[in-house]
This record gives C-alpha cells, structure tokens and sequence, in this order.
C-alpha cells in the first residue's frame, strides 16, 4: 500500500505541533510517545511510522531551524567583503523573528544545550572572518574571543525572542552599536 505524500506530510506536521506544543512546557525527556499521538488524534503505531522517538522529532525540528539560519550565512553573509554589523545581525534578527515560537523555547531553559552549541557553529565562521584580527592571537585566545561574540549573539537573540514585547530590530541594533561595540 502506497501512502499518498500529503497525508503523510499532514501526519507528520500534526506529530511535530502536538509535540512541540508539548515542548514549549517541559524539557523532552518529559515528553512521552503517548502524549505526542494523543494530543495529535493518532496511535503510538502511528508515531512510529515515522519517528524513532521523541529525540528524533525535536533533531527534526532543529535542524530545520538550523538549516534556514545555515543557508542565510553561507549563502549572504559570508558573500561581502566586510562586516555590515547592522545589515547582518538584522538578518539574523528578522530570522529570528519570523521563527520566534520556535527560537525562544530552542534557546530557552528546556531548550537542548546541544542546539545551542550547533548555533554556535554556524555563526562561528562570521566570527572568524568579521571579527577576529588578521595576526594570529594563539589558539586558545581565539576560542576565548570566538566564544565571546558567539554567547553574546546567543544570549541576545535568547533574551530579544523571550520578551512578550521585543524591542523593534533596529533599536536592539542600535543599543548594541552604541553600547557594546
């Protein structure tokens, strides 16, 4: 039997809500198979078809997230020349935005340590080449640097998606550029 490719994705998308609905109220490993297929109207053998378990679905939806904000600095931000601080964490910003459901609870307390560190090295290379200097520091005062910038960008993209109210992009811009740089 042939399963038609929209149900199939339908099915999938249900899972992925239910679970995530799930998500964004208590860490993974208190997530059950059950809960996921009951709050979505299917059964366990459902989710099966589909999913190993309940780590594999949120890989998924991590690596979806991680693949937009992987294409965006491969495909435009490594492209110039020179850092444009303004114009590139503006992109990462309104990225950041049109995801928002999904960043503030990846980054936040039940979020996975691990996407964050995955985060980190997909921007990592705009570190390397917009801010490091050209004479090298020495390995271990790179990393240093590297995981400086690195955790401020997080921590402010954390705390920017996790206000009820976020300041507008080009005022969170403008107090990093007037206070921190």
């Amino acid at each position: 039997m042939r399963k038609q490719p929209q149900v199939t994705e339908q099915t999938r998308a249900n899972l992925r809500q239910a679970f995530w609905e799930l998500y964004a109220e208590r860490p993974v490993e208190k997530i059950s198979v059950r809960e996921i297929t009951d709050r979505a109207g299917y059964n366990r053998a459902t989710f099966y078809l589909y999913y190993h378990d309940v780590y594999e679905l949120l890989a998924e939806i991590e690596d979806q997230v991680l693949g937009v904000i992987e294409r965006l600095v491969n495909e435009r931000l490594l492209k110039g020349d020179r850092l444009d601080f303004s114009q590139h964490m503006g992109l990462i910003l309104r990225l950041a935005q049109r995801s928002r459901d999904y960043t503030r609870v990846l980054l936040g307390p039940h979020g996975d340590p691990a996407f964050t560190q995955r985060l980190k090295g997909i921007l990592s290379p705009l570190i390397d080449r917009f801010f490091l200097p050209e004479e090298p520091l020495g390995q271990q005062a790179e990393h240093i640097v590297r995981e400086f910038y690195l955790s401020g960008i997080v921590a402010t993209i954390r705390t920017w998606t996790a206000e009820e109210d976020p300041m507008p992009i080009e005022q969170l811009i403008g107090v990093i550029v007037n206070v921190v740089l």
